[in-house]
């Protein structure tokens, strides 16, 4: 297998890759690319400069729950993955239905990315609480973006701003909730990046909503797009280069790590799924919800999280592969079922996207803290196995494995991930089809006396 619960040894490997890649470039300030840091300094000392390809860049956006933040991060990312370039990214968000601050980070480069970088190189600020929560962590010499109908910042010495007036914009065009799509298109020509991928993947991620609402979309990018070209630089301030070779995008997948699971169940012969919503585990139904039936399969909405573990047990007895995903509350209601399944022999996969605190927690926020829970939880002693991914990648072939464990010892397998994990976005290898086998359970078969064992 390969693959051992503790996930900790994987924190403790990406922070010491952190520090090779980004050695420090100012006292107290963290790590930054060494490229960017000799292009932002003869940049302040000549602004007619040509651009600088550098490796990678840190880039945080921050702004009000509402305002689209994620939406913008994400849709850049994409754009950043289809035009060959390697993502990583990051994102908190707040627990209320309305409102918070939310806070999306992103590590672009031309080489592999392994962490979610240390100081910012980039900060982009939609109001004064993403500054005030966040300036702080732009190193010396960095890039600030801010919406300038918002806030004002105060000039600092090194420091590169470029004053975006996001609102203001989007009104002029009559779609002020398209201020995020303004700044995406600004950022597009900032990095240096193809305006025709730009648009490819605004229209594949935002088409679905009506060809009116598109159209706006798209509207609303070219005017960020052109307002950048005429008003911050003709060239890009910060150029991150298209990688050319094998690193193309038609040689990489960009996904989150809920989305490799459900295709790695799938890829296993996953052809039954139930579950209850529960965040952060809740992406995994809704992409197999439109992806199971194209197989044969089927997914139910369960009543809760105990139904939803029986439903999973029934139509393993009756021979499909059978899943569900659920975070710690819910893997609570399911202890007594897990007893179950082990007693019974019944092979289930069960998926834990660990979130913070006990009882109800904080669903927004990350957590390891299950593990005891998942080996150990229930009244008495049974057994089932735990494996954990330790990347987006590894969810894929974590869920393989689950499968094909579940089936050979015909006990229930727990996939421990985490909401950092879950939602975050990476540019990954295609995955390796040789690698995926399918291990059948034993089955009984009739013999003269029906006395044979499996």
């Amino acid at each position: 297998m390969g693959r051992r619960w503790p996930k900790i040894s994987r924190k403790r490997s990406e922070n010491s890759c952190k520090r090779r890649i980004h050695p420090p470039s100012a006292p107290g300030r963290g790590g930054g690319s060494t490229v960017f840091q000799e292009y932002a300094m003869t940049k302040a000392a000549d602004k007619t400069m040509a651009p600088a390809v550098t490796r990678d860049v840190t880039l945080r956006i921050g702004g009000e729950s509402g305002e689209g933040i994620v939406t913008t991060g994400e849709v850049l990312a994409r754009i950043a993955a289809y035009a060959g370039l390697e993502v990583y990214t990051l994102r908190t968000i707040p627990a209320e239905i309305k409102g918070g601050h939310v806070m999306f980070q992103m590590r672009v480069g031309s080489e592999p990315v392994h962490s979610e970088g240390d100081a910012l190189d980039i900060l982009l600020a939609f109001n004064q609480e993403a500054y005030d929560k966040h300036h702080r962590e732009l190193r010396a010499g960095g890039i600030l973006i801010y919406d300038n109908n918002e806030l004002t910042p105060p000039a600092i010495a090194g420091e590169i701003q470029y004053a975006l007036p996001l609102t203001s914009l989007a009104k002029g065009i009559d779609f002020f909730r398209g201020k995020n799509i303004v700044a995406i298109g600004a950022l597009v020509k900032i990095f240096g990046l193809p305006y025709d991928k730009a648009k490819a993947v605004v229209e594949r991620q935002l088409g679905r909503r009506g060809a009116d609402l598109l159209a706006k979309n798209l509207q609303a990018l070219e005017v960020g797009y052109t307002y950048a070209e005429q008003n911050i630089t003709k060239e890009a301030p910060y150029n991150l280069g298209v990688p050319e070779g094998e690193r193309g995008a038609d040689h990489r997948l960009v996904m989150s790590g809920n989305q490799a699971l459900a295709i790695g169940a799938l890829a296993a012969g996953c052809t039954f799924y139930a579950g209850y919503p529960i965040t952060p585990a809740s992406d995994i139904m809704e992409f197999l919800a439109a992806e199971l039936p194209k197989v044969g399969g089927t997914l139910i909405q369960a009543e809760d999280e105990m139904a939803a573990l029986g439903m999973a047990m029934g139509a393993s007895y009756a021979g499909a592969r059978a899943m569900t995903a659920t975070s710690g509350p819910g893997l609570d209601l399911m202890i007594e079922l897990l007893g179950h399944a082990s007693m019974t022999e019944t092979p289930v996969v069960i998926v834990d996207v660990q979130r913070a605190g006990p009882s109800t927690g904080m669903p927004t926020k990350t957590s390891q803290g299950d593990l005891f829970l998942a080996v150990y939880g229930g009244h008495d002693d049974f057994p089932r196995l735990v494996v954990a991914p330790l990347s987006v990648e590894d969810c894929f072939y974590a869920a393989v494995d689950a499968f094909n464990l579940a089936e050979k010892y015909q006990m229930p397998v727990i996939i421990l991930s985490d909401f950092a994990l879950s939602n975050r976005v990476e540019t990954i290898p295609s995955f390796d089809m040789s690698r995926v086998q399918r291990v059948q359970r034993l089955l009984w078969t009739a013999s003269g006396d029906g006395d044979n064992s499996y």
